[in-house]
């Protein structure tokens, strides 16, 4: 009996870490989105890394016995379809791929945390952010290059 009860202790601890560490990673992608103004935000991105950690945990330790990679590759089809509704395509102009892309790496970090692979998840973490930030100004140069571009050969 105590055996049990210290062995749901350790489980419990194990998925609270899991979680906090979790919501903690996905804040930081969502607040990135938050300042860029994004309809994906701190709310969407979090619930998404918190949920793909839940949807982990239990095919971990919900499904014992069973394979556990097939939740995972639902959790890649499920958010798949979140990510589209971000996209919007109107003429020759899309927006949205980079939101969609972050909720894509915030369901691998929850997945990540989920497993316990926290080296992983930071790591993917990090580098969502500095690909948020760091490129954004070399982007906003890269479009001006290409709308100069555009706009001399619309003069000709």
């Amino acid at each position: 009996m105590i055996e049990t009860i210290t062995a749901d202790l350790q489980v419990a601890q194990i998925i609270i870490v899991r979680i906090l560490i979790s919501l903690l990673l996905g804040v930081l992608i969502g607040i990135e989105r938050g300042i860029s103004h994004k309809a994906v935000g701190l709310r969407t991105t979090s619930l998404v890394c918190i949920g793909s950690t839940a949807f982990t945990l239990i095919s971990i330790y919900g499904f014992q016995g069973v394979d556990t990679a097939r939740v995972a590759a639902q959790i890649v089809t499920g958010i798949g379809f979140l990510g589209a509704g971000a996209i919007l395509h109107k003429g020759y102009t899309t927006k949205g791929l980079t939101t969609a892309a972050a909720l894509w790496v915030s369901a691998a970090v929850g997945m990540a945390c989920g497993t316990g692979m926290f080296v992983l998840a930071f790591i993917v973490t990090l580098m969502a952010l500095s690909l948020l930030w760091v490129l954004k100004p070399f982007k906003a140069h890269l479009d001006k290059i290409v709308d100069n571009d555009n706009g001399d050969k619309k003069e000709e």
